[in-house]
């Protein structure tokens, strides 16, 4: 596979203008996924061209700009000592400013900021679709973008794809820079995995890979009654409860994830009309499979209060048997490693490949080709020149941001980038901003011609290759997730929090779903699917 290349879009930029179309592409994200997606955990890759240097004559002072992304302040740590943040800082001519937000906080605080007039001048989040983006773009708490990008030509062309062009609303206007993660639809579905003790169950009996949800419950209880490591260990825990909708509605509702923002909802056909998919499969035997589970313990006792670094904690130190998030091999082999020095992460640790549906079957879960977006607060015409030179200076310069240095930190050899580099973002604490433009996950699915790491590399190509070659991708129209009806745009559906709620609830599966339907319906489900349908019509 090769990686996503922004000089060829520039090139057909003028060939696209007049095809592009409405239609909607997966989060990760999130990272997402989305995301919803643990995406700060992995290590971020992309390809570029060729990178630019600042330029040479005068550019004035520079403006001071205050951005909102997840864990900026960390990545800004390392002041006038990053080489990596005077190289942006200069670069783009600007002084960035953190305004923090976490995986844990975010939304909380820019919708409270937003409805105090206290937002950043550029901040991120996940809310394409919903009432906040809705509320937000008609009210003018966000700009949208100058309709002549010309002065920024790679984030004009990044800009002009499809799936981006879906996004302009009805005056023509696009509001959001989407943070891209795939190049493919389908390759969404390598981001949130389920990494479980291979070793463990290999202990206690298991000869074959789990395939099937009961084989892979099996597979857990008698780990957990076994307990060969002698430290209570527990079930399946998560990073993020939000993400948990990924592991299980595959089974029986194939287009029923979200990424955690309740609008991202897609709709299939039934009975000749378009419908939201959440409600279009088996939902009640989804449930049901989430509470059996999570009453036998195969899913942890503790999941609803689950927290990133704390889940990620329990499974290095030997406490949960699996663990569902959004990272890659390396990542957690870092951690495990770190953890394990004397047990090598590949020879205790494999990623679960995907389960039979209840039919059968097995189908990918979908998302979209970005997950989560940056939106423009400041109105002042200074400051947003600024953010939009900043946010194409940081794709002309992907690798430099990501990566460190050519020659000191990383070399390309045959297409490969290699890290010379231990624990850059020590080195270069703003490497962390490498995602503030895109997420380019593609590269994780390349190999980097490092022997250390490409065998954890191998492991989520592996996954990509058996996700490819044996799921099916779910017949839908993304382009009717981004329609605009007044119900609609106030309708909210987060499967994840649904499915957490009947998952630990002690009242019968059956009276839980039939109870949530009716809150559904009473929320005016069969008014927006109306309107959603007279629209398309």
């Amino acid at each position: 596979m090769k990686g996503k290349r922004i000089l060829p879009v520039l090139l057909s930029v003028a060939m696209l203008a007049g095809a592009l179309a409405g239609c909607n592409g997966g989060d990760t994200p999130a990272p997402s996924s989305s995301t919803g997606g643990d995406t700060s955990s992995t290590t971020p890759t992309s390809s570029t061209p060729a990178e630019s240097t600042p330029a040479e004559e005068p550019k004035g002072d520079p403006t001071e700009i205050s951005v909102a992304f997840w864990d900026v302040e960390t990545a800004l740590s390392g002041g006038e000592g990053d080489a990596i943040l005077k190289f942006i800082e200069e670069g783009a001519n600007v002084k960035l400013t953190p305004v923090n937000t976490t995986w844990d906080d975010y939304r909380q605080k820019i919708q409270l900021w937003a409805s105090s007039n206290q937002l950043p001048d550029v901040f991120s989040i996940d809310v394409v679709g919903s009432s906040f983006y809705y509320n937000w773009t008609e009210q003018g708490v966000v700009l949208p973008l100058p309709d002549d990008l010309s002065a920024y030509p790679t984030l004009k062309a990044y800009l002009a794809t499809p799936d981006i062009e879906a996004l302009r609303k009805d005056d023509g206007k696009l509001y959001v820079i989407p943070r891209t993660t795939w190049e493919d639809i389908k390759q969404g579905a390598t981001e949130r995995k389920c990494y479980y003790r291979w070793d463990l169950a290999q202990q206690v009996g298991v000869t074959k890979e789990p395939t099937t949800y009961d084989e892979f419950r099996d597979m857990i209880r008698k780990i957990i009654a076994a307990d060969p490591e002698g430290k209570t260990i527990a079930g399946m825990t998560t990073s993020v409860t939000q993400v948990l909708d990924s592991f299980f509605m595959p089974y029986a509702v194939p287009l029923g994830m979200g990424d955690g923002s309740g609008s991202d909802f897609k709709w299939i056909e039934q009975d000749g009309k378009q419908v939201p998919a959440y409600f279009a499969g088996d939902l009640q035997a989804v449930f049901q499979l989430a509470r059996d589970m999570y009453q036998e313990g195969t899913i942890e006792p503790d999941i609803a209060l689950a927290k990133n670094q704390l889940s990620r904690d329990k499974f290095a130190q030997g406490k949960s048997a699996a663990i569902f998030l959004n990272a890659t091999a390396e990542a957690m082999a870092r951690e495990w490693n770190q953890t394990n020095p004397d047990k090598k992460f590949e020879d205790c640790v494999k990623i679960l490949g995907p389960l039979d549906s209840k039919t059968g079957t097995k189908t990918c879960p979908v998302f979209k080709t970005y997950w989560s977006e940056s939106y423009i607060a400041s109105s002042a015409s200074d400051k947003v020149d600024a953010i939009l030179n900043l946010y194409n200076f940081l794709l002309e310069n992907d690798k430099t941001v990501r990566f460190g240095f050519e020659g000191e930190d990383w070399k390309e050899e045959n297409g490969a980038i290699i890290r010379m580099t231990e624990k850059l973002n020590e080195k270069y604490p703003a490497t962390g901003l490498g995602s503030l433009a895109q997420y380019a996950n593609w590269y994780n699915l390349v190999l980097t011609g490092n022997e250390a790491v490409d065998v954890y590399y191998q492991m989520d190509i592996d996954y990509w290759n058996t996700v490819n070659s044996q799921c099916t991708l779910p017949d839908y129209n993304p382009r009717y997730t981004n329609i605009s009806t007044p119900t609609k745009n106030e309708f909210v559906i987060k499967p994840a929090e649904d499915l957490l709620v009947v998952m630990t609830g002690t009242e019968p599966v059956e009276k839980m779903y039939n109870d949530l339907m009716a809150s559904y319906e009473k929320a005016g489900l069969q008014k927006m699917i109306e309107e959603v349908n007279a629209a398309i019509q």
